[in-house]
């Protein structure tokens, strides 16, 4: 079976966080099928091209991956071709909804040209109500009213075909989808973490200061600011590792005016965007991970948090809020995740725990981790490619 998948970003890219390792997930599910990955040729941000090793089209994890330059009149033959790709292809797997260049364009080449292959779409939280109050919104709207409106979004290509499928990785993601598309045929698959390179050290004392780290985007979504917020609250000495690329400049700006008020005893490093093997480093080495968001499908961060035995303080605004009951962690109601004193009152609470209880909680992490991975009751990306139509 030919699949195309189209990829904002894929390795070795890394600043686009989460959806990165989701999708190289997603296409190591796929052994045993033709599959062409087709991606951009930099990472988010970059106005360069990667190393010469990840140039035109290479094998990455037995799969065919082909680097596109910036859509322009002098790589429009590059991009025709691998249009031309995946048309021909018996399915085709889009890893976002809102891309332009690698989702809208192919969508609608697709539709015009008849397609009638299998579509599957991850629109990895874009259709969120977090996600649709921030950022580009009126684009947003105007391109779910095109999907509505043609009802591309139960098919791409000839009337009555009905081939297309929507890829939750959530209940949560898949009730977004639901409210956007309401007659959209929508299969959950959980995603899978990738085995760690790194193993689990002893860490330093917490009698030394807490040491916390958080990762992903500094933006709205991400709770940033309200994290820095109950830091300024914070009464024991902690160090946080803000790890993640500053998504909006003017809210990042704001960020540093709220830190510039920490206490002496409080620091924070601002880390940016680190490869995936410093970040397993960085949480290998920290008593706590903290992630005050408004949404998320998956969460990739939180996830590799737990394999590394952190245990987290995260909202309830994520699949993961089993850590709470689980003593794995402790799980924020969103609204409480904008009240500082609640939230530095969590940290403070996991900073006072004796060697012993915080042992036992970071066990808990790789543990909880393990027992959902081993569910074997997912559905796999395959079967949703290849499953029947209506």
């Amino acid at each position: 079976m030919r699949i195309a998948v189209l990829a904002p970003y894929y390795v070795p890219a890394y600043k686009a966080g989460g959806p990165i390792p989701g999708i190289r997930g997603a296409v190591a599910s796929l052994t045993g099928q033709d599959v062409a990955v087709l991606t951009s040729d930099r990472d988010l941000g970059d106005q360069g091209s990667f190393p010469a090793a990840y140039r035109g089209t290479v094998i990455i994890d037995a799969a065919s991956v082909t680097y596109l330059p910036p859509l322009s009149c002098r790589s429009v033959r590059q991009w025709w071709a691998a249009m031309t790709s995946v048309r021909h292809s018996d399915a085709a797997y889009f890893n976002s909804l809102m891309s332009k260049p690698f989702s809208a364009l192919p969508i609608v080449l697709l539709a015009l040209s008849g397609y009638r292959g299998r579509v599957a779409i991850s629109p990895r939280n874009e259709l969120s109500m977090s996600a649709l109050t921030v950022g580009r919104v009126h684009q947003t709207r105007a391109w779910i009213g095109v999907l509505r409106t043609l009802r591309w979004y139960r098919r791409i290509g000839r009337p009555g075909c009905g081939n297309v499928v929507w890829v939750a990785s959530s209940t949560q993601e898949r009730a977004d989808i639901v409210v956007a598309f309401p007659r959209a045929i929508v299969i959950v698959v959980p995603e899978v973490l990738r085995p760690s390179g790194v193993p689990v050290a002893p860490r330093p004392a917490r009698s030394q200061g807490l040491r916390l780290i958080s990762v992903g985007r500094i933006a709205p979504v991400k709770g940033t600011q309200d994290l820095m917020r109950a830091l300024v609250r914070l009464r024991v000495p902690a160090t946080l590792d803000l790890v993640g690329l500053a998504e909006d400049e003017s809210y990042a700006a704001s960020v540093r005016r709220v830190a510039a008020n920490l206490p002496d005893h409080v620091t924070v490093n601002w880390v940016g965007a680190v490869s995936p093997e410093e970040v397993e480093m960085r949480l290998a080495d920290a008593h706590l991970f903290v992630l005050l968001t408004r949404g998320e499908n998956f969460c990739h961060a939180i996830g590799e948090a737990l394999r590394a035995g952190c245990p987290v303080v995260i909202s309830d605004q994520t699949p993961w809020t089993f850590v709470g009951a689980e003593g794995a962690g402790v799980v924020l109601d969103v609204r409480q995740c904008q009240d500082p004193d609640v939230v530095g009152a969590a940290l403070e609470g996991v900073a006072g725990l004796s060697d012993e209880p915080w042992l036992a909680m970071s066990r808990q992490a790789g543990r909880s981790l393990r027992m959902h991975a081993a569910d074997d009751t997912r559905v796999s990306l395959l079967a949703a490619l290849v499953g029947p139509r209506d």
